[in-house]
C-alpha cells in the first residue's frame, strides 16, 4: 500500500514538473516576441472568404479602404462561398470602384474541400501578389496591417502569425471568450519563438504563395474538415517550407466580431476545438499529457487525502506560474482589463477547454448556415 501510494505521488509530481516547465518556457517564448522595423517591397493579396456575412461585412470592407499601404502593391480577393442574403451584392457595390479589389463567385461546391478551404483555394488561385493575407469577413483590419506585417517576411520566412482581438464586449460571456481569445494567442505566439509553431488563427495569417504551393495548398488538407489555419501551419512547419515568425505589433492586430446568440458560441467553440485530436503527433500528445495531469489534479485529494500538503503546494506554485505568463501576454496583447479576471478563469478554464474538446471529437458543428 505504501509502495502504491509512493509511486502515485511519484507520477503527480513528475506530472507538475513537466507542466512548469511548460509554463516556464511559455514565459522564454513571450519574452522573445520582437518588432520588426525593416521595410519591404513585396506585393500583397489579400484573400477573404465570406458566407452570409450580411450584417457584419460592410466594417471589414470599409476598413480594407483605410489601409496604410501602396494602392499598386496590394489586391483584394474576396470569394463568395454560396451566399443567402446581401452578401454578394455588397461586396460587388465595394469592388465595383476599386481597380484593385476583385470579386469571385463560387460557382459550385467541393465534393473535396470542406468548411472555407475550397474558397480561399480558389481566392489564392487567382492572386497575383508575392503574399497572401488572409482574414475573416467579420473581422476589421487595422490601417498599418500591411505595412507592419510584411516587414516580418525576411527572405527566409514563409509564414508570418498574427493576433486578432475580440471587439469589445460586456458581461461574464465575453470575459470567457476574451480569456479564450488570450490562451489562444498564447499557444499561437510562444512556441513560435521556441522554434516549434503549431497553431494560427485565420483570421490574421500571412504566407508566401510559393509556399503554400509547395505544401500542397488547401488540396493537400482535404481530410481535415477544419481548421484550415492550423493543418496549414503544421504543414508549413512539417515541409521546412521556411522559418515561421510571430507579428506582436499592435499595428497589425485584427480585430474580429462576437458572435450574438449562444448557441453560435458553442457552434465556434466546438469548431474550434474540434482539431484537438486532429493535429500532429506531438500536439495530440502534449493535450494528453496536460489532460491527464488535470485529471490527476482532480483525483489526487481524494484517492489519496494523506497527500494534501503537497496538493496544495503544487497547486499554489501552478497558480503562480500561470498567473506570470497570462498577466504577461495580457499586456503584450493589449488586454490587461482581463488581468483581474486571471484567477477565476484560471479555475473555470481548464473546464471549459476540457468539454469542448471532447465534444469537439465527434465534430457535430456547422461553419455557416
Amino acid at each position: 500500500m505504501i509502495t502504491d501510494n509512493l509511486l502515485t505521488i511519484t507520477i503527480f509530481i513528475a506530472f507538475n514538473l513537466t507542466y512548469f516547465s511548460l509554463l516556464i518556457a511559455v514565459y522564454v517564448g513571450l519574452s522573445r516576441l520582437r518588432y520588426r522595423g525593416m521595410s519591404t517591397d513585396l506585393s500583397v493579396s489579400i484573400v477573404i472568404a465570406a458566407r452570409n456575412e450580411e450584417d457584419s461585412i460592410d466594417s471589414c470592407l470599409s476598413s480594407l479602404t483605410r489601409l496604410d499601404f501602396p494602392e499598386d502593391r496590394y489586391e483584394v480577393v474576396i470569394v463568395d462561398d454560396h451566399s443567402q442574403d446581401r452578401t454578394p451584392e455588397k461586396i460587388r457595390a465595394f469592388c465595383r470602384d476599386r481597380k484593385n479589389w476583385r470579386y469571385i463567385l463560387l460557382q459550385e461546391k467541393s465534393l473535396e474541400l470542406r468548411g472555407k478551404k475550397n474558397a480561399l483555394l480558389h481566392g489564392i488561385n487567382v492572386a497575383r501578389n508575392d503574399l497572401i493575407f488572409t482574414t475573416d469577413a467579420d473581422c476589421i483590419v487595422p490601417e498599418g496591417w500591411l505595412r507592419s506585417m510584411t516587414r516580418y517576411f525576411m527572405p527566409n520566412v514563409s509564414m508570418v502569425l498574427g493576433y486578432s482581438p475580440l471587439k469589445k464586449g460586456k458581461g461574464f460571456l465575453y470575459r470567457v471568450l476574451q480569456f479564450d481569445n488570450l490562451f489562444s494567442a498564447i499557444a499561437s505566439a510562444a512556441p513560435v519563438k521556441l522554434g516549434y509553431p503549431f497553431t494560427s488563427v485565420g483570421r490574421n495569417l500571412a504566407y508566401r504563395k510559393q509556399a503554400y504551393e509547395d505544401a500542397g495548398g488547401f488540396l493537400a488538407l482535404k481530410k481535415f474538415r477544419s481548421g484550415d489555419d492550423v493543418h496549414l501551419t503544421e504543414r508549413f512547419r512539417y515541409l521546412n517550407t521556411g522559418k515561421i515568425e510571430f507579428c506582436a505589433d499592435p499595428n497589425t492586430f485584427v480585430e474580429t466580431g462576437l458572435l450574438e446568440r449562444k448557441r453560435d458560441v458553442i457552434q465556434q467553440q466546438i469548431r474550434k476545438n474540434s482539431k484537438t485530436l486532429k493535429t500532429s503527433g506531438s500536439s495530440v500528445a502534449l493535450s494528453l499529457v496536460i489532460f491527464l495531469y488535470y485529471v490527476m489534479l482532480v483525483l489526487l485529494p481524494i484517492i489519496l487525502p494523506k497527500a494534501v500538503s503537497i496538493w496544495v503546494i503544487t497547486i499554489v506554485i501552478k497558480f503562480i506560474l500561470e498567473f506570470i505568463d497570462l498577466q504577461k501576454a495580457a499586456r503584450i496583447f493589449g488586454q490587461k482589463d482581463i488581468i483581474p479576471f486571471i484567477p477565476i478563469m484560471q479555475i473555470i478554464y481548464p473546464l471549459h477547454i476540457i468539454t469542448f474538446s471532447l465534444i469537439g471529437i465527434f465534430q457535430l458543428y456547422r461553419w455557416k448556415k
